[in-house]
């Protein structure tokens, strides 16, 4: 008999019904919130065919010692139940978030379901039927998370080889077999794994800065959000190919930073001081390997070098990087009267390094 395998990941989460846990979309991860009580009851698993065995249930619980975790687990032949006053899906039943738990803990129990406490490898030789309904929760304060559902129909992978009087299902040496199989089918799974391992959207987020060594970007420091490292990862071989270019350097900017900054070069000051379009006449003095950035995020000293520690690493080898926080802009709204409730700052071009106003006593120069 084959090994079938049933991955809980995203569709059969998403339709799942979550009290005080979140599905994390990118890695078909469980949020378990702070709440002292958080509950999953998972959609039926149809295996087809009436009488089927089943094999094994595991997960990976990221979970405090203040929390207790509870996982409950049927199998039957038949999908529906008669309650003396009409007939229920069993999973609707389930998924029905106005019918109390303590009455679907009750049915779990009349169905002669297991009742399991602390474990996420658990056996289910002592279980058949068509239909298996899984129902999770976890009871305590903190916050954790839940991972890598997934459901083994056969659970082991050497019983068969063994004459017929060993081949009793839930014995001891069905059992103690299962020891072995759970290794070898933990390490199948870790094999199957690799392709999202590789991939910069699925990959820990421990290995990001190994895939940006990879790829020439030093991503150390931990100064980047996980999702900036991801994006810079996943556009690196593009980023690399544009190095040197404006539009690379912008588009880095844009990743560590979150917004879209303004980037002037020599020649583009010039031609901007030769249209009157442009009133920083103090900047016509750096060379033609400066660059100027213009940024509206507030960085402290130690981000400002972090920053361009990065950016550094897409320039060209003589430029020389030079950034320049914009002030915020004035506004005047509905609650500004009679003189009062408004400020505006005098002219000013941005601000320099720790807030130094660019005034006409600096000189961008070496």
């Amino acid at each position: 008999m084959p090994s079938i395998n049933y991955s809980i990941k995203k569709n059969r989460l998403s339709h799942a019904l979550l009290k005080g846990m979140e599905l994390v979309q990118e890695n078909d991860r469980l949020y378990l919130s702070p709440e002292e009580v958080r509950r999953l009851y998972l959609p039926a698993i149809d295996q087809v065919q009436e009488g089927g065995t089943w094999g094994r249930l595991s997960f990976e619980a990221d979970t405090t010692e203040d929390m207790m975790l509870y996982v409950y687990v049927m199998a039957l032949d038949v999908d529906t139940v008669y309650d003396g006053e009409k007939t229920w899906r069993i999973e609707d039943l389930l998924l029905d978030p106005d019918i109390p738990d303590a009455q679907k803990k009750g049915f779990f129990a009349r169905a002669q379901g297991l009742r399991v406490v602390g474990k996420n490898d658990i056996l289910l030789y002592g279980l058949s039927g068509r239909y298996l309904f899984i129902a999770m929760e976890v009871i305590g304060g903190g916050e954790g998370f839940l991972s890598h559902l997934r459901v083994d129909v056969r659970g082991d992978n050497f019983l068969d080889t063994f004459p017929a009087v060993y081949q009793q299902r839930d014995g001891f040496f069905h059992r103690f077999l299962s020891i072995f199989s759970s290794i070898y089918n933990d390490f199948e799974h870790e094999i199957d794994r690799l392709p999202d391992l590789l991939d910069p959207d699925t990959c820990p987020a421990v290995l990001l800065e190994t895939y940006g060594q990879w790829l020439g970007i030093d991503l150390s420091g931990g100064y980047l959000s996980e999702e900036a490292m991801r994006s810079l990862v996943r556009e690196g071989y593009h980023l690399n190919r544009m190095k040197g270019t404006r539009a690379c350097l912008s588009r880095v900017l844009e990743i560590a930073l979150g917004e879209r900054p303004i980037i002037l070069e020599q020649n583009t000051i010039l031609s901007y001081l030769e249209s009157g379009d442009f009133a920083g006449e103090e900047l016509s003095h750096a060379s033609i390997y400066d660059i100027n950035i213009l940024i509206k995020k507030r960085l402290n000293e130690t981000e400002q070098h972090q920053l361009l520690h990065l950016i550094r690493q897409f320039t060209p080898l003589r430029s020389r990087i030079h950034l320049v926080r914009l002030k915020d802009s004035g506004l005047l709204d509905s609650n500004v009267y009679m003189d009062m409730n408004a400020i505006l700052e005098e002219d000013a071009f941005g601000y320099f390094d720790e807030d130094m106003e660019m005034d006409e006593g600096v000189i961008l120069d070496e």
